[in-house]
């Protein structure tokens, strides 16, 4: 007899899907592949002289404190650091006890869907969006419901018709899902005054909106803009941010910031979840930033991946057929691919793979099924060499494909 769970699964757990970027990263492991794939920081990146400097600090001085549990919230010294720093560089006024450090951003969405989410009420995204947002989600139960991008994001007005369909089908929207800089995947960056019309579309209809910015610092050219919580003053923003990508990753370490109330509720949320974020890169993040060695980490960052990007466009201008468009984003870590409406971005991946070159294919992106024709390329992990070849291979196979 075969062995099945299947009938005692929960079914919120039968409809979740796979990340199809962690399927790809099996994939990309094999060392011949150029991968233009996941949205991995550059380890060159890393911080890693400071990062061993200042464990080997903490463990000498104070490891009673680092390896001990810490309070739901987060180290308190660390949010209040956090509270002053998103005030100078976000124009976001707020104190500690707005503020709950997670693991990654991606808690902080898992904690805002469990707060908010009840089954059957909606949540907006962008066609197209981060699928991790989506399927958070989806996880509580939401139905997911895509609202049309372009070159500027979301579009107010789209998402305004799609919440009066919704109440005529008599379903209760509930939360908006954004990424207003450099989004993953389409790289746009939302002008000002769509971050305030949002705003207002969540007093107008009750709405709370998922603030997810884990590119924010990495700007390149052009001129930062505040987020959407800096014209929040109906505190309906949960605002979401990352030290995965300027910092690193393996520390796991985010915050949200929030109504006092909101920030309680994940708190006690996640008090059933995991306890705490982890508390010794709680102590080695707040060194490094009592230091002042965070904004410098920055700056080094933004350096590094500028150079990558004007690279993988350049290549792009060189390599790739006239009948294929592309963004170029003023930062973070992706350029998205608009193919002829004739061409299928799994069926390229597959003859790419086949010549050792990986992208994610842009159709997970899309909440209603299109985009098929896209596909997302990133110039984050791989070296100027390998970006150059990836993308002039991949440029002779698509105009194979087209027959030019």
């Amino acid at each position: 007899m075969a062995w099945s769970m299947e009938h005692l699964y929960a079914p919120r757990a039968l409809k979740v899907q796979a990340s199809a970027i962690r399927e790809i990263c099996k994939l990309i492991a094999r060392p011949e592949i150029r991968s233009l794939a996941g949205g991995w920081p550059d380890p060159l990146t890393f911080p890693v002289e400071e990062i061993r400097d200042i464990t080997v600090e903490i463990l000498r001085t104070r490891p009673e404190l680092a390896l001990q549990y810490t309070s739901s919230e987060g180290l308190p010294q660390l949010r209040e650091f956090l509270a002053q720093w998103i005030g100078r560089r976000d124009g976001v006024s707020c104190t500690a006890e707005h503020i709950l450090i997670t693991h990654g951003s991606a808690q902080g969405m898992e904690l805002a869907a469990k707060v908010f989410i009840e089954p059957g009420d909606v949540a907006f995204v962008g066609l197209p969006s981060y699928f991790g947002g989506s399927g958070a989600l989806k996880t509580f139960e939401a139905e997911v419901v895509g609202v049309p991008e372009d070159g500027d994001g979301m579009q107010p007005e789209r998402l305004q018709e799609k919440i009066v369909a919704v109440r005529a089908q008599g379903k209760r929207p509930k939360l908006v899902y954004v990424i207003p800089d450099f989004q993953n995947p389409a790289g746009t960056t939302m002008p000002k005054e769509r971050r305030k019309r949002l705003v207002e579309l969540s007093v107008q209809h009750d709405l709370v909106i998922v603030e997810d910015n884990p590119y924010r610092d990495l700007r390149y050219s052009g001129e930062s803009i505040p987020p959407i919580k800096a014209f929040d003053t109906a505190e309906r923003v949960i605002y979401l941010r990352s030290f995965s990508k300027i910092f690193c990753p393996g520390l796991r370490l985010g915050f949200a910031v929030g109504h006092r109330d909101i920030i309680r509720r994940m708190v006690i949320a996640r008090q059933f979840e995991d306890c705490c974020a982890n508390a010794l890169g709680q102590h080695i993040l707040y060194e490094f930033c009592r230091r002042g060695l965070l904004d410098v980490q920055i700056e080094k960052n933004c350096v590094h991946y500028k150079k990558k990007r004007d690279v993988m466009l350049d290549s792009l201008d060189q390599h790739f057929p006239p009948q294929v468009h592309w963004n170029r984003p003023e930062g973070g870590f992706f350029v998205f691919v608009t193919l002829p409406a004739s061409l299928d971005g799994e069926v390229l991946l597959q003859k790419a793979v086949e010549r050792n070159v990986a992208f994610v294919a842009g159709a997970p992106f899309f909440e209603d099924g299109s985009g098929r024709n896209t596909l997302r390329l990133s110039f984050a992990q791989s070296e100027l060499h390998d970006l150059e070849e990836a993308v002039a291979e991949l440029g002779s196979i698509l105009k194979a494909c087209i027959g030019v």
